[in-house]
């Protein structure tokens, strides 16, 4: 059975065209799958929507993981130095200057920020993002009307550092990417973008490309379109040479148009700015796979590798309300799997409890029928050990009372005691009464009586003293005693 990965679509559009590019996350990583790059012109109406909504159909990008790419020449952007390094101190301070940037209130922005690098100053170089509400939310209108929901809105120039620097982060140049409605460039410098700036624009980029010697132009300026461009890189470089900390301007430019072989246009480029002028096919070296990727559009490709979340530069213009939303959604996701696990875990703990109930109750009905078994059993020991009471009681007793008389008389101490009185009863035993001439006599006699138990004659083991009393006889002292022999039964013991 094949594995089901996730396919991420990328889509950077405008009223002039549309760059979709479409990937899979496996376990070796990004794989681009597809790409295309459709032109025309949707300014009329609901043209785009419709234009939209017959790509994202064709091309089956409902069922995606999709990106959507906010071009920059819809947004204000600047690089600051600010006085903090904490994420809350920033985000203050980018709000309460945001309108010395745009003409608009905090209220009526998307504002989000990039901290370039840390300074040892303990101050913050900033890339700070302004997008008109509105602008984001006409975009965001655009993909719902083609079914559409992204997960992020990227800014294009965010994007594009990010793809440069994965292919070659060292060195100073410029990256200059010629979209449907525009371009844009952006300054790297040292691993960091150090410049940004959009400019909008009606040329047919696609078509300069593949011819850069054709004449006549569709911009503001009336020359020819490699002449418009040279003329905004040049100002564009100018401004970033003005504001650089060294003064020092680029000597290298990186130039892409999605889906178009640029060589020609940048050896054109290269003569109006005797500056060094290359394609840039970073899709190679970015770490990701597939075919054509030296073709693949870069801020989709950019777009790509912020999706896996390492990526210097990140920027969002996702609306408060959708991320909210989300959250609340995530949220409730979480809540609904904790409560599935609780519920299975009861129900496991309820399964596992009926089973030990069940064992218990067979565990005691085997011990019944054991005991249930082994009753019978039981009542005749029972019987036999009453049996073998009477037959010792029966052997206790045996021998005639001439003969337990004549054992009572043998153990008088000689020539110490005498027994003035006997009393004999089957059932009571013996009873002896006399006179002797100690307390240690009479002890004697009983210790006597007792040690006849030794003998076989177990009767005489509960021998005891009753009393001694001191009497005078013929002026000497004596005393009378008594002493029982009690005819005790054994008690047996059940097995204790």
């Amino acid at each position: 059975m094949a594995h089901k990965f996730e396919k991420i679509s990328v889509l950077h559009f405008d009223m002039h065209g549309v760059s979709w590019l479409r990937a899979e996350r496996t376990p070796g990583g990004l794989a681009v799958l597809e790409q295309d790059c459709e032109r025309g012109d949707w300014t009329q109406g609901d043209a785009l929507e419709q234009a939209l909504k017959a790509f994202v159909a064709r091309h089956g990008i409902a069922s995606d993981t999709v990106l959507s790419v906010f071009p920059r020449y819809d947004v204000t952007t600047r690089i600051l130095t600010l006085p903090s390094q904490e994420h809350d101190e920033i985000v203050g301070m980018i709000r309460l200057s945001a309108e010395e940037f745009v003409p608009y209130s905090a209220e009526e922005l998307i504002i989000d920020h990039s901290v370039l690098r840390l300074l040892p100053s303990g101050e913050s170089s900033v890339f700070a993002v302004l997008a008109h509400r509105d602008m984001v939310e006409r975009h965001l209108a655009v993909l719902s009307a083609a079914g559409l929901e992204p997960r992020q809105v990227c800014l294009s120039s965010a994007c594009l550092v990010n793809c440069a620097l994965a292919a070659e982060p060292k060195g100073r140049y410029g990256v200059i990417h010629l979209a449907s409605g525009g371009f844009e460039l952006a300054v790297v410098n040292d691993g960091r973008l150090a410049y940004s700036r959009g400019v909008a624009s009606s040329q047919d980029w696609e078509q300069v490309a593949q011819d850069p010697t054709a004449g006549g132009g569709g911009g503001l300026i009336q020359e020819s379109p490699v002449d418009e461009l040279a003329a905004e890189i040049r100002s564009s470089l100018g401004a970033y040479r003005r504001d650089s900390e060294d003064g020092e301007g680029v000597l290298r430019l990186y130039l892409g148009c999605d889906g178009v072989d640029v060589f020609a246009l940048c050896r054109h480029l290269s003569d109006e700015l005797g500056l060094e002028c290359r394609p840039a096919s970073f899709g190679r070296d970015v770490g990701v796979q597939g075919k054509a990727l030296d073709r693949a559009p870069l801020a989709a490709l950019g777009a790509l590798l912020g999706a896996e979340g390492t990526v210097p530069v990140t920027i969002s213009l996702l609306p408060e309300r959708i991320s909210a939303r989300r959250h609340m959604q995530s949220t409730k996701r979480i809540a609904i799997r904790i409560a599935v696990f609780a519920a299975g875990l009861c129900v496991a703990l309820g399964g596992l409890y009926w089973q030990a109930v069940n064992t218990r109750g067979k565990v005691i009905a085997e011990l019944q029928a054991k005991a249930q078994s082994l009753e019978p059993n039981a009542r005749g020991i029972a019987e036999k050990r009453e049996q073998l009471t009477i037959l010792r009681r029966q052997v206790d007793r045996k021998g005639s009372i001439v003969e337990q008389l004549a054992n009572v008389v043998d153990a008088l101490p000689e020539g110490r005691a005498n027994i003035t009185r006997i009393s004999l009863d089957r059932e009571d035993g013996i009873s002896l009464w006399g006179r002797t001439k100690s307390v240690d006599d009479v002890a004697e006699l009983a210790q006597n009586l007792r040690n006849k138990a030794a003998q076989g004659l177990t009767f005489f083991a509960h021998a005891r003293r009753v009393y001694e009393q001191k009497a005078v006889e013929q002026d000497s002292p004596v005393f009378t005693y008594q002493v029982d022999i009690p005819m005790t039964e054994e008690k047996e013991k059940d097995g204790k």
